[in-house]
């Protein structure tokens, strides 16, 4: 009935044909696994008298499985395992191959945060990141999509895979399906999925059955949402949400539901009324053999498989419902009798996506106000004010709707309506720097070199701020602690302060070289001191006498006359 073919860069090889004849290829105990939503898998042994023996190259070699009966693919993937062994009876290769839903395993997502995302436009933006990575073969496109759900997640370099089962699948929600439609794969995310059903009847076509029924559930839902957030305010001061017919049948019982993400309460209500039949249900599960009559007929139309729903009727263990195929597995040599898993509910993904659940990290945790989740990071609340910190944004605080400040990974700072407070900053380079609107009181800051910043309406008191510079050009002012450098074409020129020896106020004059001392004029005493060779530009009304005495004309013109009086007096006594 089956068909069984192998593709190296598009060349096939036919390794295992259904018929009579011993001279077309066979592989030995031909197993498929396929679980709905997932991958699924096919393993095989195959010996040295196969012309493929050697063909088969892990990863590289896809591999198709078709109903000969209408050319139908049933199964499309790729080699994943190939292990080779020998005993007393010869060689011989074990396979294990993969579906092609595992082609988004092939690459990775980026690290970024994502807000407010519905399911649509996450999957279109890890599929397109993906299909812009990979061969054409391996490309998987947005198919159709109407989960509605509202994403928060920051993503950390998962498989492409990984990061639709762990930010965007919900299985309370709908059904993940691949689906090929003239050699191009679709992924879908449905709420319902249109299954072709079956028949499984006692006494007719069913073999066994094993019913198990141990998942908890409640018939008074009690959702709680971010920082133990409720729902009493939009709900008639009621905490719960109550399926009627579920209580009539199986009484009052109350089940607390974490939606961790959510911080609005109008928002809560919904997203628990959306899932409510989720939770207020008992969860089943069957786990059937059967027989498979469509293997009769001329064509696969009718032929059970992973999206198949089954209506089972078993009246000794009372049993008439329709429950949905999760998982179907058969051996190809005997098609005709399959082993099915049935479920009343959604499926949570595992078999080759185990690994992923299992490393999930789960959303709980709620210490006053302080939570910890795969979706955000760490986040602290109360009231308006919001602080975030995660791998892809760093720190932020948000007030209400606004980001007043942030620190991101490449170590830009983002500030909006500051006031600082009592702050002491040492050792400090700013570099670009907007400040709006700011007042800084009683702050301390030592060392500080701030470059191309622009600061407006700055409010600032009681400062103390040592060795801080103006701008990172070659005209600035150094400001030390007791006096100031000005510097031109980052050469020192002069000094204006105290000289830190005799703690005299004064200027001093540098040369050209920035490196000696050309003059001063400073104020010791009760007098100012002139040092240093000075020199008096013509008409500007100051005269040079003796090595340090400078004066104005005026000045000087009264000493004269003062001395040619006190000459004239002693002459005329004489």
């Amino acid at each position: 009935m089956y068909k069984i073919s192998i593709f190296n860069k598009g060349v096939e090889t036919v390794i295992h044909y259904p018929d009579t004849d011993k001279t077309t290829p066979k592989i030995l105990v031909p197993h498929l696994n396929k679980k709905r939503g997932q991958a699924g898998s096919l393993t095989f042994t195959i010996y040295p008298n196969n012309p493929a023996y050697n063909l088969l190259t892990r990863m590289a070699t896809l591999i198709v499985v078709t109903d000969i009966r209408d050319d139908k693919e049933v199964f499309s993937g790729r080699v994943f395992t190939n292990k080779s062994s020998m005993d007393d009876k010869g060689f011989k290769k074990d396979i294990i191959c993969e579906g092609e839903m595992n082609f988004l395993h092939d690459t990775v997502v980026d690290s970024v945060i994502y807000e407010e995302k519905t399911p649509i436009q996450l999957l279109q933006i890890f599929l397109d990141a993906h299909n812009s990575k990979v061969e054409n073969y391996k490309k998987i496109y947005l198919g159709n999509v109407d989960v509605e759900d509202w994403l928060f997640c920051t993503t950390a370099l998962e498989t492409t895979l990984e990061a639709i089962t762990k930010y965007v699948y919900n299985e309370q929600l709908g059904y993940l399906q691949l689906r090929k439609v003239n050699g191009i794969k679709y992924l879908d995310y449905l709420k319902a999925t249109t299954d072709k059903i079956i028949d499984v009847v006692l006494s007719q076509n069913m073999l066994n059955l094993i019913q198990t029924d141990a998942t908890d559930f409640g018939t008074r839902i009690v959702p709680v949402g971010a920082n133990s957030l409720t729902i009493e305010n939009v709900n008639n001061g009621l905490n719960y949400l109550e399926d009627a017919e579920a209580a009539s049948e199986y009484g009052i019982i109350y089940k607390t539901v974490e939606f961790k993400d959510v911080d609005d309460d109008a928002e809560l209500k919904n997203q628990c009324l959306l899932q409510l039949d989720s939770y207020t249900k008992p969860k089943k599960s069957l786990e059937v053999g059967a027989i498979d009559l469509a293997t009769l007929s001329d064509t696969s139309i009718n032929m059970i498989d992973e999206n198949t729903s089954a209506h089972m009727v078993n009246e000794v263990m009372r049993i008439d419902e329709t429950w949905k195929c999760v998982e179907y597995d058969v051996d190809l040599s005997v098609v005709w009798s399959p082993k099915l898993t049935l479920s009343n509910k959604g499926i949570t993904l595992t078999g080759t996506l185990s690994s992923i659940i299992g490393s999930m990290v789960t959303n709980d945790g709620d210490y006053n106000g302080v939570q910890i989740g795969d979706s955000f990071g760490l986040r602290i609340k109360k009231g308006l004010a919001k602080i975030l910190l995660n791998a892809t944004e760093g720190i932020s605080i948000t007030n209400g709707t606004k980001k007043v400040y942030y620190l991101g990974l490449d170590g830009n700072v983002v500030e909006h309506d500051v006031t600082a407070n009592d702050m002491t900053a040492n050792n400090g380079t700013f570099n670009n720097i907007k400040a709006i609107d700011m007042t800084a009181t009683r702050g301390v800051f030592n060392d500080i070199v701030a470059n191309n910043g622009t600061y407006n309406n700055i409010n600032a008191m009681y400062m103390i701020a040592t060795l801080m510079r103006t701008s990172n050009g070659m005209d600035y002012m150094l400001f030390h602690d007791q006096f100031i450098e000005f510097y031109h074409d980052g050469i020192l020129r002069m000094k204006v302060g105290f000289d830190g020896i005799n703690n005299y106020a004064g200027i001093k004059l540098y040369g050209g070289d920035g490196l000696n001392e050309v003059g001063s004029i400073t104020a010791g005493g009760n007098s100012p001191t002139l040092q240093g060779n000075w020199s008096v530009e013509e008409g500007s009304g100051l005269y040079m006498y003796g090595n340090t005495n400078l004066a104005t004309q005026e000045y000087v013109n009264s000493q004269i006359s003062n001395m040619w009086q006190q000459a004239m007096g002693i002459f005329a006594t004489k």
